[in-house]
């Protein structure tokens, strides 16, 4: 009986490849194979032996086609289950054993049987739950069952099983990788040419099916994409579907960086931020590193730059296995980063799978040439040119954001969608809340997002995106600026705060930020200089972390003679109360340990207070010997009726009318707020104390009962009763302390701590009562002070004619001398404000003045819509 060829599309049973070795005379017998780890524990041994004549006649006899036929009942009982009982046995049995063995030490290395044993059962797992999400066989999967369906797939997407084939390919030796992975080692037939076509017929099995598998995914990822309204657990899901498919399906890639569309323009912007100059070329290097990919991937290796966008512009070569795919569909505006997390999931999982090929110790110029990762880099840039740019001009209009029809409606993948278009989610959300500072924030957390010898790689990456970002924009186009300033605040935090939890060393371009900064005062646009002073007083612990960095800020820079003059005179009311803010509550200020630099950064500024004093005595007595107008002295208000206060910034349960809710009924202490003190590292030590603990257990406990009544009223207490009761019952707290015989927590050296209840302040711009501003009206100036009521003895000495006559300004001072007046008086109200603010929290309970909370500066008013 002549055998036929298998028929196209179905696998070769490994029992017909044994048998059929087993039947020629010339091939010595393979012997039997030890049992695998998961055999190891039975009663029983399992050999392998050789078939007998008579059973290998008997399957002769039976025929080819009847060994090829289904069962009639294969997969009927399966099939026969509703979706939720095809989920709760996911859930109950599937999912438990795929988390509980996902690092077994049985996964590497594996036998070839036992391997073709385990990708053959995952795969019959993975066929069945994509049928269930594609809906095939009339099935549908309920909102609450899809997130079961997708991590169970995802689970087996990522098993090590599937790696095997892959590994195999890129092995220097093919017969010493087969045998390293699959233990096949023996001194008798398995070195022969009949184990090696079994191996080989094995591997491609294998990888087939996966192939196959993720080409299934990626269909599913296409066709959910281009929906109007897609759930966060498939928008995961389909990120790291692109990424294992762009890694291990061939062609796959070649599409999807095509559909970044790439301009030369931010390729040429990532290679000088890698210090590589146009025309160079990376060939040998590029080589040996897309060695150690799969072979799908390699083309993509950067070996030019005339190389790479030669290659962009050709087109791509797609398979029949992918033609089916309608790849410019209108998914393409999510994956290019827009609208959904699904660009920014593919960058976490794109790293994770990086790590897995790129050497160990890689170098930068090998990392570089890892395929795909300047394109994902360029894509990266491409993204955050839109956040920087995006008020520039007027986004189209997205089709996926368009008015849905009344079928979709009713059906069950839009059944919780609204009916009315809404705006952008991105319109009303802050650059802390954005995508990708959410992505930067994930990757290098603590979590297992990204594998740790990837997060160091991807920091360095990021930011030297960010200062392609930074060159990238134009000095003059203040609303970039101001987006820019708002990133480089999220981002330039996030990047310190993963270098001091390394042993590496600050790798951050300080000088390169300092000079940005330093551009944008030069910009002669409000708005930018406003930002960049809210900019440096919320980052001002981190920009002078160093010593060397602050002297650099501090004296070369905001105490420059020149800078100094030419911002306290500065013609816009707003810039000033900004720039003195800055000066008072961060540069002026001392902390509890001081250094020699905090001195001498004390008497420089008061040094620049003085020339600012002399020179406006030199105009004011000139105008009076030429019987000219006199310098006003006249303090503005930073904006029409409107100053910036200290208020407090808690959040407080609201009283809410008759709507009354657990939280308001909690007392204080079970709940945590973050303060000013939880911000600053000097600060932080004092949260958490036994003193602030013992405060809030000492709050009126006779009078929660009435809490409780309160809370349901329509009436809410004032906030300076609020004020007085909370110091009343604080100091009524220390003495109940005292009388109860506890003692005062007391430090390491001694000194007996004071307990006081730490808050959150913040400096908001609110309207005045017009009869009792201090704006507008005239004031007798003095010489001006610091901000440090100890540290008035810094200040020099009174001017006297002499010394007048020498602050005598020129050139361009001479024209910003006439609103030297006003800034003098708005300064002296400034520090009134600061010594009254710091007093009274001293009476409340804090023990020093560099305890203090600092109040944050931000500049919300100035946001417009969109």
């Amino acid at each position: 009986m002549t055998s036929r060829p298998p028929a196209k599309g179905q696998r070769r049973p490994l029992r017909t490849l044994l048998n059929r070795v087993a039947s020629e005379p010339s091939i010595p017998s393979v012997p039997s194979i030890p049992p695998s780890f998961p055999t190891d524990n039975k009663a029983t041994t399992r050999t392998t032996t050789n078939p007998t004549s008579a059973s290998a006649e008997r399957l002769q006899n039976m025929g080819i086609e009847t060994l090829r036929k289904k069962d009639d009942l294969w997969g009927a009982l399966f099939r026969s289950r509703t979706s939720t009982l095809k989920t709760a046995v996911v859930r109950s049995s599937l999912l438990p054993f795929l988390r509980n063995y996902e690092n077994h030490p049985s996964n590497m290395p594996l036998r070839l049987e036992d391997l073709d044993r385990r990708a053959n059962i995952l795969n019959r797992w993975w066929t069945g739950l994509l049928e269930m999400l594609n809906g095939r066989n009339g099935e549908s999967v309920t909102g609450s069952d899809r997130p079961t369906i997708l991590e169970a797939v995802t689970f087996i997407m990522v098993r090590p099983e599937w790696n095997i084939p892959f590994h195999v390919s890129r092995s220097q030796s093919c017969i010493g990788g087969r045998r390293l992975l699959l233990t096949l080692r023996s001194n008798t037939s398995l070195g022969s040419a009949c184990s090696d076509f079994l191996a080989d017929s094995v591997l491609q099995n294998i990888k087939n099916s996966y192939v196959q598998n993720l080409l299934s995914q990626m269909a599913y990822v296409v066709e959910k994409m281009s929906a109007t309204r897609v759930p966060a657990s498939v928008v995961a899901f389909c990120g790291k579907a692109t990424a294992y498919a762009f890694y291990y399906c061939e062609g796959v890639a070649d599409v999807l960086v095509r559909l970044w569309a790439p301009s030369p323009e931010r390729i040429r912007s990532v290679l000088a931020e890698h210090h590589l100059k146009r025309d160079v070329v990376l060939k040998d290097l590029s080589a040996s590193v897309a060695a150690n990919f799969p072979s799908g991937l390699q083309c993509l290796a950067f070996r030019s730059l005339r190389a790479t966008t030669r290659y962009l512009r050709s087109r791509p070569q797609i398979s029949m296995a992918m033609a089916y795919i309608p790849w410019h569909g209108p998914w393409v505006g999510r994956w290019a980063g827009g609208d959904t997390d699904l660009f920014f999931v593919f960058i976490k999982v794109y790293y994770n799978l990086l790590e897995k090929f790129l050497p160990t110790e890689a170098t930068p110029e090998e990392a570089l040439c890892s395929p795909g990762y300047v394109l994902l880099e360029a894509q990266i840039l491409a993204v955050l040119d839109n956040i920087i740019r995006k008020s520039d001009r007027q986004s189209p209009p997205d089709p996926l954001s368009a008015p849905l029809p009344y079928d979709e409606i009713l059906s069950e993948t839009y059944a919780s969608a609204p009916v009315l278009p809404l705006p952008p989610a991105s319109n009303d959300r802050s650059m802390a809340e954005h995508r990708l500072i959410m992505s930067l924030r994930d990757c290098l957390s603590g979590s297992t997002l990204v594998v740790g010898t990837m997060r160091e790689l991807f920091a360095r990456s990021f930011e030297r995106i960010l200062k392609a970002a930074a060159r990238r924009t134009s000095l003059f186009d203040h609303h970039a600026c101001f987006t820019l300033c708002d990133f480089m605040e999220e981002a330039l935090a996030i990047l310190v705060r993963y270098e001091s939890g390394t042993s590496r060393t600050s790798s951050l371009d300080w000088p390169f930020w300092l000079q940005v900064c330093r551009q944008m005062m030069e910009s002669q646009n409000t708005i930018t200089e406003i930002r960049l002073y809210a900019f440096l007083y919320s980052l001002w612990s981190i920009i002078t972390a160093e010593e060397d960095r602050k002297r650099q800020i501090c004296l070369e820079w905001l105490l420059d003679e020149e800078c100094f003059r030419k911002q306290f005179n500065h013609w816009c009311p707003m810039v000033r109360a900004y720039h003195m803010r800055l000066l008072c509550w961060r540069v002026g200020r001392l902390g509890e340990c001081n250094s020699e630099l905090d001195n001498i950064i004390l008497k420089t500024l008061a040094l620049r207070l003085h020339r600012v004093w002399g020179g406006f005595l030199y105009l004011q007595t000139g105008a009076l010997e030429k019987g000219g107008p006199r310098l006003s002295t006249a303090p503005c208000s930073p904006a029409p009726g409107r100053r910036l206060l200290i208020v407090r910034n808690d959040s407080q349960p609201s009283s809410g009318g008759m709507f009354l809710t657990f939280d308001s009924i909690l007392s204080p202490s079970s709940s945590t707020v973050a303060t000013a003190y939880e911000r600053h590292s000097s600060l932080g030590p004092i949260m958490g104390t036994a003193e602030s603990r013992d405060l809030k257990d000492g709050q009126s406990v006779g009078k929660k009962s009435w809490a409780l009544l309160r809370n349901m009223m329509p009436f809410a207490v004032s906030a300076s009763d609020s004020s007085a009761n909370q110091t009343k019952h604080g100091n009524a707290a220390v003495m109940r302390n005292q009388n109860n015989g506890s003692r005062p927590s007391t430090r390491s050296n001694g000194q007996v701590t004071t307990t006081f209840r730490a808050h959150s302040f913040k400096f908001a711009l609110e309207w005045i009562d017009s009869e009792k501003t201090p704006f507008g009206k005239e004031r007798q100036l003095y010489q001006p002070r610091l901000p440090l009521c100890t540290s008035d003895n810094l200040l020099p000495p009174a001017p006297t004619q002499a010394t007048v006559h020498d602050c005598k300004p020129k050139g361009a001072a001479a024209n910003q001398g006439k609103y030297a007046g006003r800034a003098l008086a708005e300064w002296d109200l400034l520090i009134d404000e600061y010594r009254d603010f710091s007093k009274r929290r001293l009476v409340e309970g804090v023990p020093s003045d560099p305890l203090v909370e600092t109040p944050t500066l931000g500049i919300e008013t100035f946001r417009r819509p969109g």
